[in-house]
This record gives C-alpha cells, structure tokens and sequence, in this order.
C-alpha cells in the first residue's frame, strides 16, 4: 500500500517516483533516436540558390519565346553557338515575366534583378520597373539544334522553385506550390529522373502550354516522348500533350502488350 499515489498528496511515493522517471526518461531517449534515424534518411538539399535582397544589372537582348529570357554575352567567346548565355525570365513571386517584357523581342535592354541558379540552369526574377531599353543594333539569333527523338521518365516541375527558390522544388510536398507557379506564368521544366536534366517544355511548334494544361501531371511519375532541341544552352522537350503518361500506367500498358 506504500507504493499506491493519492492525488492530493504533494509526491508520489519513492518506487513509483523513479518507475516513471525511467519511463520517461527511456520515451525521450527513443523520441531522439527516431529523430537521428529520421534525419539520417533524409537526403541532403540540392545546391541551389536564390539572390533574395541582392540585385543585380543585367544587359542583354530579350527573347520571348517559347518562354521570355535575357541573351547575356559571356566574355571572350567568339563562336556563335557559345557566345550568349541564356537566363529564363520570371517576375516577382508566382508570376512569368510576359508582361513585363511585352514589346521587347530582339531589344537590347538593362535590367535589374535577383539570380536564382541551380545546375543546369539559371533564371533572374525581374525588379518590376527596373527595364531600360539600349539604344543599339537588334540582338543576335541563336542557332538551335534538334537533337533527336527521346522517352523520358521524370518529373514537371516549375523552373522558378525548382532552380532555388523553395528547397525541395519537386515532389509530392510541392505539388500545390509547382500548379500555382505554372498557373501564374512560371515556365515548366520536365526533370529526366535519370539524368537529373531539367528540359524546358513546350508543345511540338515550340510554343509554350496553356498556363494550367500541365496541372494533373505536376509532381507525378511521368512518362513523355518528344523531340529535343538545344538553343543558347537551354534544353527543350518539344512534345504533344497527349504522349504524357504517368509512369506505372506506362509500365502496366508495356507490361499487356509485351503479354500479348
């Protein structure tokens, strides 16, 4: 009976007392144990990065299409084909950056903004009001190169937080960010699960997607076949809607007809 706790008494008796401080001292240390095992599976963040307070100036000639960018000149190249580097443009938060440089095709401009990077990519989100037309000859127009027909499995994503500014930028836990990115403009890239390769996506004239085409498939296994095309050392996957698959519906569809 020395050992049974009354309520209103100011302490638990002795025995009792250290039976439930090992109880709780056993549950803390496997609540630590189960956060470092937790810890220890989650793989590292990808090295990306996003300039946010730093601005910088830019010149370069403005390309709209299939998604607006900024031709910069990269110092001591002298082939056409390396000459320009090639930054997709965006504006603040989830929107692209169509209306910030309408009217401005082949324009030499300056222009202040934040990098955003990542391999495999770069992207400067504009300083709305911040566009400064040159007054020089029009911009140069790169050559583009088709690389061939592929099948890919991968990922859509949105260029904007996938090349830094969210960390992770993919997967299930961004999916509802990624459909509001591509809702307000963000340009979409389709990520080779293979490869790691981000390749921007537009339909097989090279234009972009409607704004909210590509919703369903954003963060989902997905298989795509299309032609590949390399301009200004951006990659882009020209395909028809209607060759996005999701992959275990792919790999099922294979498996029958491999049956048969």
């Amino acid at each position: 009976m020395n050992d049974f706790y009354v309520g209103y008494l100011p302490k638990a008796p002795s025995l009792l007392a250290r039976f439930v401080r090992r109880v709780v001292g056993a549950l803390t240390l496997l609540a630590v144990a189960v956060a470092l095992l937790l810890l220890a599976g989650q793989g590292p963040f990808a090295k990306s990065t996003f300039e946010f307070g730093k601005l910088r100036v830019f010149d370069g000639v403005i390309e709209m299409g299939p998604y607006p960018a900024l031709l910069v000149e990269r110092p001591g190249e002298t082939s056409q084909t390396d000459r320009y580097s090639r930054y997709l443009l965006v504006g603040p938060g989830k929107h692209g950056a169509d209306g910030l440089v309408a009217g401005l095709e082949g324009r030499h401009v300056r222009l202040r903004g934040q990098l955003i990077y990542r391999s495999g990519g770069t992207m400067i989100e504009i300083e709305p009001g911040s566009i400064k037309t040159m007054d020089t000859a029009p911009g140069p127009e790169l050559p583009e190169r088709e690389l061939g027909t592929v099948t890919l499995e991968g990922e859509i994503v949105d260029s904007k937080c996938y090349l830094g500014v969210m960390n992770p930028g993919q997967g299930k836990v961004h999916r509802d960010c990624a459909a509001r990115c591509l809702s307000g403009g963000i340009p979409p890239l389709f990520i080779n699960s293979k490869t790691g390769e981000p390749l921007v996506l537009t339909d097989p004239e090279g234009r972009p997607f409607g704004r909210d085409a590509l919703r369903g498939f954003v963060a989902e296994p997905t298989t795509v076949r299309g032609k590949l095309f390399e301009k200004g050392g951006i990659r882009q996957l020209r395909i028809d809607f209607s060759s996005l698959q999701r992959a275990l519906r792919a790999a099922a569809t294979a498996h029958s007809a491999a049956a048969r």
